[in-house]
């Protein structure tokens, strides 16, 4: 069994569990009167990683986004979208689309509004130094030669991330190549948006076109070494 089937497996049996359980400790995201928090707490702490008894966001598995520190307004707009299938990336229909299909928008908000608050944990490059400091070079300057311009312009100085534009700083490099892979290929659908795995990024499309693989995972590695 793969690893995405088993944690799919526990998930529908989390389902099942929490439909008898106590509110404040369910794990049934098919009840409205389960909190933001108790889901963050039960059933997102599976992937996204906890601290503790306090599951603050910090993913453990670099196939999945640390959260902790994210800003509130993307992460709902982004909750919204898997529970719309407007995002259609493959770890998207594989894993969030059941888990938020029946979320309304009062936990959706809830949800956003707690790991926003959560305060990042340290999380080291393991990249070569010397492609960590040309993915330094890249977020400050861009690549003016192939009109990419300076990442930074949008995700600030640090990558600390501004209302719906996401905090970059600290988050799992492979994901982070993983994801600007997906912008990459999302490039000349636009007329098909049903085949776009990231509709709603339409800027990041020129940028991660822009950059070579081996640019995008520099990027992604000086961006795992911010805090």
């Amino acid at each position: 069994m793969t690893r995405i089937s088993k944690i799919l497996t526990l998930s529908a049996l989390a389902l099942a569990v929490g439909a008898c359980a106590n509110v404040d400790r369910s794990r049934n995201l098919g009840n409205p009167q389960v909190s933001g928090y108790t889901l963050a707490q039960q059933v997102c702490s599976t992937c996204h990683g906890g601290n503790g008894i306090n599951a603050n966001g910090t993913a453990l598995n670099p196939t999945f986004p640390n959260l902790a520190g994210q800003q509130a307004i993307y992460l709902e707009t982004e909750l919204q979208e898997f529970h719309d299938h407007s995002r259609r990336d493959a770890a998207a229909q594989d894993m969030m689309w059941g888990l938020t299909r029946q979320l309304t928008p009062e936990q959706i908000k809830a949800l956003a509004e707690f790991y926003a608050h959560q305060k990042p944990l340290p999380n080291p490059a393991q990249g070569d130094p010397v492609a960590v400091a040309a993915g330094q070079k890249l977020f400050i300057e861009g690549a003016p030669e192939r009109s990419v311009p300076a990442c930074a312009t949008c995700h600030g100085a640090r990558a600390e991330g501004n209302g719906p534009v996401p905090r970059l700083a600290g988050q799992h490099a492979d994901y982070l190549y993983k994801q600007l892979m997906a912008f990459n290929d999302d490039v000349g659908r636009e007329n098909h948006p049903e085949a776009q795995e990231r509709p709603h990024a339409v800027v990041m499309e020129g940028i991660a076109h822009g950059l070579t693989d081996e640019q995008k995972r520099q990027v992604a590695d000086y961006l795992q070494s911010l805090q």
